[in-house]
């Protein structure tokens, strides 16, 4: 079996699990729950490896590369699915290339079966001073900080940046949820006051500017698929609403207006698929391989937040109820458009790459 037949029924296996075990039903259900994300659900997934995909075989992991995390983040997007997981794919990528032996035997493991859920900082997050015995600050809206076991945090040691891989529950650690509309993740506050600060905590990037556009890379392809799955569940669920509601007689899925725009908006998805294919099919090391990422990234969020929300509006006045499933997939676009730098942002650095090659 090839590589691309391998990937191919890996994501069917993805969408078959999450079809059964997290339907709309549930995904609107736990968006009025509360919960900083689905233990239950996350315990069946890392028992059947998801967490451990791209990790290591060495450290417990399947040893997968790109196409699969690409895979796994479009079914995660389709099902609205509650998991902390891009923070842990980005920890293992982090702890891959900075840790030393030692580290990576201590960290990825847990990483790899589940027993330990990161919380990872964003490019723009405060960096912490880890030049003494302990460490104190403030580092605003971290990813899945409150469903977290560990918290991988930006710092500066010397003249070096480096990262801290601390347990959320440390000595002197507190984690303030930020109320977010988006209730399928979660975001906090991460408050540190005199937190011991052990060497086995500090990881040391060769090349820290490198790891960072790889670990940004590997952010913006997870959520250019993450926005790619959920514009397509958005897009199919309205479609069978308007197979069923009727209006003036008729279902409106009849009605050629409407038709016209469901049909606008799949052949918008599918032409962007692209654009996620192809990034994922690069090599960290390709010489466009984050310029694929971002362009995808910035433009896959915003195509899915535009269907949902017109998916809103196909659905007549009940689309805005909590009832139906529009309202979860736009408020996850909606967050997926600012996570790990906004539009603009992403367009920025684009046209900078560009000039500068």
């Amino acid at each position: 079996m090839s590589d691309e037949m391998d990937i191919g029924v890996l994501a069917e296996s993805f969408t078959e699990y999450l079809s059964t075990e997290w339907p709309r039903e549930k995904a609107v259900a736990y968006a009025r729950s509360g919960a900083t994300h689905a233990d239950a659900l996350w315990s069946e997934t890392a028992a059947l490896g998801w967490p451990a995909l791209t990790i290591a075989e060495a450290h417990g992991g399947l040893g997968l590369g790109t196409n699969a995390l690409a895979a796994l983040h479009e079914a995660l997007g389709a099902a609205a699915a509650p998991l902390p997981m891009l923070g842990t794919n980005l920890a293992a990528a982090l702890i891959a290339h900075s840790g030393s032996d030692p580290q990576q035997a201590h960290l990825l493991p847990g990483l790899a079966d589940g027993s330990e859920r990161a919380a990872f900082a964003h490019p723009d997050a405060a960096v912490l001073d880890a030049n003494g015995a302990a460490v104190s600050g403030v580092v605003a809206d971290l990813l899945d900080a409150p469903s977290a076991t560990l918290l991988f945090l930006r710092a500066v040691r010397g003249d070096n940046p480096v990262w801290l891989a601390l347990p959320a529950a440390a000595p002197g650690i507190a984690i303030a949820r930020v109320a977010l509309a988006d209730t399928t993740r979660s975001l906090g506050t991460v408050t540190l006051t005199d937190v011991t600060l052990d060497e086995s905590a500090i990881l040391t990037p060769a090349n820290a500017a490198a790891l960072d556009d790889e670990l940004l890379r590997l952010a913006a392809l997870a959520l250019a698929a993450d926005a790619l799955g959920g514009g397509n569940a958005v897009l199919a669920a309205t479609v069978e609403y308007m197979k069923i509601r009727e209006q003036f007689g008729r279902v409106i899925g009849s009605f050629q207006a409407l038709k016209h725009r469901a049909a606008d908006h799949k052949a918008t998805l599918e032409s962007a698929r692209e654009l996620v294919d192809h990034a994922a099919s690069l090599a960290a090391d390709a010489p466009d391989a984050l310029l694929a990422a971002l362009t995808a990234k910035q433009h896959l969020t915003r195509v899915t937040a535009e269907v949902a929300r017109d998916c809103i509006q196909l659905h007549g006045g009940v689309g805005f109820t909590s009832e139906y499933v529009p309202h979860v997939y736009l408020k996850r676009a909606k967050l997926n458009e600012v996570l790990f730098g906004t539009r603009s942002a992403l367009l920025d650095r684009i046209a900078d790459m560009l000039e500068a090659a």
